[in-house]
């Protein structure tokens, strides 16, 4: 397939489109050309070969609500030339346009539609950013999960296509949107290791929800509250429970930010536990259960042992911005091995192996205590 685009004709240079678009962050390049090609009044069969060549005989442009357009760099660099936008621009936009995420196809421009694309959903954007971006399409957004949080518009989007199931307004359960802005700082101030510990407090809440009685009783009520849309289980459980993954989240980090630091004694620990378990009272999940997930990561993320020299090479290798409190904590080790590439997707920054909506019909894996309970998918 690397050698399928030839063309015995010279590409002749590309042109400057008449009209441009604005962006829209984290746009697919499906969504993204279908919107350019719209407003220069070309059709998208006509508009894709215009940078590039198909990689398959039969390659046509597919409709970017199922699929994702991928581009070569030569093609990116005709793409450039018609938007008249540089490369840090389109790149900084479209994640699909980044460097990694090119095809590697040589021989001229070229592009692809591929029926399997690792590591990008995609989510339909919020319909009030659309508007403020001037455009009545339908526009994606190329996501690493199945869902997206616009905290400035008060939406949860996710990736249901039918116009029934459009973004979910989150303004009677505002804490969703709180919880997002408190993701957003977490991540920003520590970095890759503030990722990996969301992840694993996100796989951690989706244990809990999977087994009902499990379950805390304010999710009920914010189901409750989302009227026709929380009669959908399984679409609005990671928005239910995200408040309580993000809270988790800053506990875990609190605790790995102690272990990374060779910090985590005996007594720390179960202190550290015995909050947890306080919070866990707070919210109406069964303690002692629910403590034996949590207990699950700690296996994971045990203590660290090192001496003062250690820990000052450890730190000195830990990029540290100028403000203390806003020190980056390392990408935990369990998490160093597992698929963190541009194809991985959001579940797969965790160490856990739980994921949202796995049928549970014998055993949680692994099981805690011993628990075997009926779940949902």
């Amino acid at each position: 397939m690397a050698g399928r685009p030839r063309r015995k004709k010279p590409w002749r240079p590309a042109q400057r489109l008449a009209l441009s678009v604005r962006f829209i962050g984290g746009e697919s390049n499906g969504s993204y050309i279908r919107r350019l090609a719209d407003a220069n009044g070309i059709r998208d069969q006509e508009f894709w070969p215009m940078f590039g060549t198909p990689l398959r005989k039969d390659g046509v442009p597919d409709d970017p609500r199922y699929r994702e357009g991928y581009l070569n760099a030569a093609a990116l660099d005709r793409l450039l030339v018609m938007t008249g936008r540089s490369v840090g621009e389109l790149q900084s936009a479209l994640p699909n346009l980044r460097t990694k995420r090119l095809l590697s196809t040589a021989g001229g421009p070229a592009w692809d539609w591929p029926w399997d694309t690792r590591g990008c959903f995609l989510v339909r954007m919020c319909e009030v950013c659309a508007r403020i971006k001037g455009t009545a399409w339908d526009s994606y957004l190329a996501a690493d999960a199945t869902w997206q949080v616009c905290a400035a518009h008060g939406r949860w989007l996710d990736n249901r296509r039918n116009h029934e199931a459009a973004a979910i307004p989150l303004s009677a359960v505002p804490e969703v949107a709180d919880a997002h802005r408190l993701r957003v700082l977490l991540e920003r101030r520590l970095g890759a290791g503030g990722q990996a510990v969301f992840a694993d407090a996100y796989a951690i809440a989706s244990c809990w929800w999977n087994i009902p009685v499990f379950n805390a009783p304010v999710w009920r009520t914010r189901r409750r509250a989302l009227g026709s849309a929380g009669r959908d289980e399984l679409r609005v459980a990671p928005l239910v429970f995200y408040p309580e993954a993000v809270h988790l989240a800053y506990r875990l980090a609190a605790r790995e930010r102690q272990c990374q630091r060779g910090a985590l004694t005996e007594d720390a620990d179960r202190a550290w536990l015995e909050k947890a378990g306080s919070l866990l009272k707070e919210w109406g999940i069964p303690v002692p259960e629910g403590l034996a997930v949590v207990e699950e990561w700690m296996v994971r993320h045990p203590p660290a042992s090192v001496g003062r020299a250690g820990l000052e090479e450890r730190e000195s290798d830990v990029e540290r911005p100028a403000r203390g409190r806003y020190r980056r904590l390392s990408l935990p080790a369990p998490h160093t091995g597992l698929a963190l590439d541009t194809d991985s997707t959001f579940v797969d920054r965790s160490c856990l192996p739980w994921r949202l909506g796995d049928l549970i019909t014998t055993q949680l894996r692994p099981a805690p205590r011993g628990w075997s309970l009926g779940g949902r998918a």
